[in-house]
């Protein structure tokens, strides 16, 4: 009895003893809270007296007594934070009740005293003591309540909502929010947070991103800072403190309230608070855990049934396009998603994109706003398209874009016979895959001009098209030409100015064998191509744009190569193999205008020269092709068979480039030549080789083809390589270890019997030689001398031993 009236006293000696004194008595409760503090086990004593006294002073209305008592608890919390769950469950109760008494003033120190107590606490109870965590739950929905309370005085209604988001943000502190019951938390304090978000002005993402600081200890009466947009700005930043603290299966946890909050609340269109949801997520969460959210609403897409409830129709809603903007947004962020599967998202966003076309055609043009359906169509398609191009913005791992647009080229079923694909017509689920495709390659580009470190593992190589070439003869003329768009493109993005100057000598840009089997399988189909009796004006039109963007590529290569097909193609209307008059005057054309595309780019005036009156010539003569012809080419450029083309002209080529003179002027002029063909004659060889010959197809070993990687350079090194004269060095002042040479020495020396020593000497020499200079030999010096290993081993080479005996480690003691 006589502990209890000490502790009692305590407590009591702490409460003013005159009606008006605010706080505690200062030395009083100095002396309270060193008592608790060196005598723990008194924790619960002074919880329990506290409690019944609150008690009554709340059903006694003695406000002063209770702002003390409130006083008091922060303290012993400050100074016995270690022993806090010896009285955790007394302080809840006594904040549940100061909630209760609808008192301002003492629910804002309610809350200071909340945000002290969430601070130490570390939830270590919650979900063992039942009843603890039910009055904890009752406490935070309390505090939650209040950011939806209409209180009829604006001042004391926005004071309400302050206290309960600094206590809702005191939880999402603190180490308490990750225990058993974090769902259950969750479903208390997150949905106030989504609804103020929901009706601020500003987007989420944008309020956490504010620079202005929000201190949760700071008092929520006569605070003039306090508005609406304070308050909105703490619900962001709540929101990002949660959501940065999460792992694994707590961000799935996490969402589903804010998914739930979308589907009750109709919020899913438009998509800007959703959007703006998953940008402050996707901003908040750990790096490792970012592509959780991409898994996420993924499984969020899949999971949506239409009103027919029937999996075989995809009815596009507005949750459904809600869902594939954001994940738009996510993957054309410029944050990495590390650890996404990108095929798997690739493969799940593709087939998405083909059932959403089931039924209707790809929509690329923005419909009327008053339109909602459509609206709902153009946001999916155009949505998952690029998704699927913002697959390509970030680089994972090597080889990864040849892997996507593998996938994609897979998909365009080059050389298929099939009428129907996944039940589209095959025309149809090829323009799809080639409107992914070219948005692959533009933002491949996009992110590799940002990207200072970028190098060729992140580059789309040329040999993951060779399995498309084929659609530039297909049957379809939309699926050649937006293929042949694609392709032209991409190597136009590929180009790289810099390398098109000669400096002085041009650069050898064909160089890799894959390039060399891409250039030879283009220049092959070009052929093809214009003898197809399909082949139309947007097709020659097509194929001179594609040539031009192959020879740049590549350069002074490329051009050298391509002067024979160039040739090639004169020659079939030259011979006759082209009947359409008006073709062959297009393509004929065509090896004009590339010529002069060639002399510009390699600055070859004499060539341009040459060309001018012969182009001049054919126009007078109406032998050229109006769709070549700047000032006549708009008003044709609808037309697309060549019977439709200038009918009235059946004019045939008569007037044709003179190879002998063209061959002459590149090869005098230096732009082309290398530096070790002074004449020219090298370049006038290859010039002169015609297509499809013996000679033709040699020319490849001139172009330096060699493997697409330096492997040499990617081969692990353990250690700095020795050179010779370091090893020789070094092998004199080393000390004596147990090694290889030792070793063999060993060996060598226990077979020394009778008659066969000294050929086991020369052995054991010419081992212990050969070892020298192979591990003497420099890292690039890839050739071995077979000849002098083989003799090595056969013949003994002599050299002076030791007069001490071999063993596996000679002691310095014997040296």
């Amino acid at each position: 009895m006589h502990l209890y009236v000490k502790h009692a006293t305590l407590i009591n000696n702490c409460y003013p003893e005159k009606e008006g004194e605010k706080g505690p008595r200062s030395s009083e409760l100095s002396y309270l809270t060193f008592y608790a503090s060196s005598r723990p086990v008194k924790l619960t004593k002074v919880g329990t007296f506290l409690e019944k006294k609150v008690e009554r002073d709340v059903w006694k209305n003695r406000k002063q007594n209770n702002q003390v008592s409130l006083e008091i608890i922060k303290a012993l919390i400050q100074s016995c934070h270690r022993d806090l769950n010896l009285f955790s469950k007394y302080v809840v109760k006594i904040l549940c009740m100061m909630l209760g008494t609808q008192d301002l003033e003492l629910i804002d120190l309610t809350c200071d005293t909340f945000i002290m107590f969430s601070k130490y606490h570390d939830g270590s109870t919650l979900g063992v003591d039942a009843e603890f965590t039910t009055d904890f739950e009752s406490l935070i929905k309390k505090f939650a309540d209040l950011c939806e309370n209409n209180n009829t005085d604006p001042n004391t209604n926005l004071s309400m909502k302050h206290i309960g988001h600094r206590a809702i943000q005191a939880v999402f502190s603190s180490a308490s929010l990750q225990t058993s019951t974090f769902k259950t938390q969750l479903g208390i304090l997150l949905p106030p947070v989504i609804t103020t978000l929901a009706a601020s002005n500003t987007p989420a993402n944008t309020l956490a991103k504010n620079a202005d600081s929000v201190d949760i200890t700071k008092s929520s009466i006569n605070n003039s800072g306090l508005e609406k947009g304070v308050i909105d700005i703490m619900a962001a930043k709540s929101a990002s403190i949660l959501f940065s603290q999460l792992n694994g299966g707590a961000v799935r946890t996490a969402l589903s309230p804010l998914f739930t909050y979308m589907d009750n609340k109709k919020k899913w269109w438009p998509p800007n608070f959703a959007v703006s949801m998953m940008e402050l997520v996707l901003d908040s969460l750990q790096p490792q855990n970012r592509y959780l959210l991409v898994s996420e609403v993924l499984q969020q897409l899949d999971a949506i049934k239409g009103s027919s409830n029937n999996d075989d129709v995809y009815e596009i809603t507005e949750k459904r396009a809600s869902l594939i903007s954001i994940l738009d947004t996510i993957l054309n962020a410029s944050i990495p998603l590390v650890g996404i599967s990108v095929l798997e998202v690739l493969n799940s966003l593709f087939t998405h994109l083909i059932k959403s076309v089931h039924g209707r055609e790809y929509c690329d043009e923005a419909p009327d706003a008053s339109d909602v359906t459509a609206t709902y169509v153009y946001a999916v398609h155009q949505g998952l398209a690029h998704s699927i191009g913002g697959l390509a913005s970030q680089t994972y791992y090597q080889n990864q874009l040849n892997d996507i647009v593998g996938y994609i080229i897979a998909k365009l079923r080059a050389g298929t016979a099939l009428e129907r694909v996944e039940d589209l017509p095959i025309q149809q689920y090829r323009r799809v895959a080639l409107v992914c495709l070219d948005l692959i390659v533009s933002t491949s580009k996009e992110s590799a001009a940002e990207d200072e470190y970028n190098n060729a593992g992140n580059e789309i190589s040329l040999s993951s098209w060779l399995p498309a070439i084929g659609l530039l003869t297909d049957r379809i003329p939309d699926t050649r030409l937006d293929f042949a768009a694609t392709l032209t493109r991409y190597l136009e993005l590929a180009t790289n100015e810099d390398d098109l100057t000669p400096d002085p000598y041009p650069k050898h840009l064909l160089t890799q064998h894959g390039d060399v089997m891409f250039v030879n399988a283009v220049h092959q189909t070009i052929i093809d191509w214009v003898q197809m009796p399909a082949c139309n004006v947007a097709d020659v039109g097509a194929m001179y744009t594609l040539l031009c963007a192959l020879t740049r590529r590549f350069g002074a290569d490329g051009s050298i190569r391509t002067v024979p097909l160039v040739f090639k193609l004169q020659s079939l209307v030259k011979q006759g193999a082209i009947k359409q008059t008006s073709r062959q005057r297009a393509i004929a054309a065509s090896t004009i205008e590339w010529f002069g595309m060639v002399s510009q780019m390699h600055k070859i005036s004499a060539l341009a020269t040459y060309l001018k009156p012969l182009k001049e010539e054919r126009i007078a003569h109406k032998e050229y092709s109006p769709i070549f012809i700047p000032e006549v080419a708009p008003s044709v450029a609808h037309i697309m068979d060549f019977d439709d083309l200038d009918p009235e002209n059946t004019t045939p080529v008569d007037k044709f480039i003179d190879r002998h003179a063209v061959v002459e002027i590149i090869s005098k002029d230096g732009s082309l030549r290398d530096e070790d063909d002074t004449h020219g004659l090298d370049l006038e060889s290859k010039l002169y080789a015609e297509w499809g010959s013996e000679a033709f197809v040699s020319q490849e070993r001139s172009f330096r083809i060699r493997s697409s990687r330096d492997l040499e350079e990617l081969k692990p090194k353990l250690v700095t390589p020795w050179t010779g004269a370091e090893f020789e060095t070094s092998e004199r002042t080393q000390k004596n270890t147990i090694n290889v040479e030792n070793l063999k020495e060993a060996l060598v020396s226990q077979q020394k019997t009778g008659g066969n020593k000294e050929n086991g000497e020369s052995e054991g020499d010419s081992l212990q030689s050969m070892t020298k200079r192979s591990l003497a030999k420099r890292p690039k010096d890839t050739k071995t001398d077979i000849d002098s290993i083989l003799s090595s081993l056969s013949l003994g080479i002599n050299i002076p031993q030791p007069s001490t005996s071999s063993s596996l480690v000679n002691p310095p003691y014997k040296g």
